[in-house]
């Protein structure tokens, strides 16, 4: 009985520690399905992201805007360039496309950026150990800065929410 019992919560804690909790916030859960960001791939991965309350959140996956930092070897490693990045501008059409809508204790898989102004572009070499270190923020401001203000107003005259957290997190790199 006791070998049952301790077999569900061992499986229980290795899924659990495979995934990394993004936010800082209890609202909404924003987790990383992985251990590491593989630097070589370009596979679009989708953060799992839960509401665990009654509200309808309101969450652009554009939207968290901070400041990123690589460490090689625990020192900040200098980006060997940045990308431009042109400007997006979203209409009505593109706003309900873009914005995630988030019904209370609804679970979902979707891509976010977990910070807009991250432009650099890194060299990496497989000897060395890499981390990220991500802390931005998403609010009602970074919802609407590139567009979207009335469909915003719209879905809050409805009761919606915008999301109102930061990440604040440290992902190893694998080269």
């Amino acid at each position: 009985m006791k070998k049952i019992v301790i077999l569900p919560f061992c499986l229980l804690f290795i899924y659990c520690s495979n995934q990394i909790k993004l936010n800082k916030g209890k609202d909404v859960d924003i987790i990383f399905p992985l251990t590491h960001i593989d630097s070589q791939s370009t596979e679009v991965i989708e953060e799992i992201i839960k509401n665990n309350t009654n509200n309808t959140y309101i969450i652009d996956p554009l939207g968290f805007y901070g400041k990123s930092i690589v460490l090689e070897n625990g020192k900040i490693l200098d980006p060997y360039l940045y990308f431009k990045n042109g400007y997006y501008s979203r209409n009505d059409t593109s706003c309900r496309e873009d914005l995630i809508i988030l019904n209370p204790f609804q679970t979902i898989n979707h891509s976010i950026i977990f910070d807009k102004n991250n432009r650099a572009v890194y060299k990496y070499s497989n000897s060395n150990k890499y981390e990220q270190i991500i802390k931005s923020f998403h609010n009602r401001y970074n919802v609407t800065i590139l567009g979207c203000d009335y469909y915003v107003k719209e879905l809050e005259s409805k009761g919606y929410k915008v999301l109102e957290d930061s990440i604040v997190t440290k992902i190893p790199l694998k080269p």
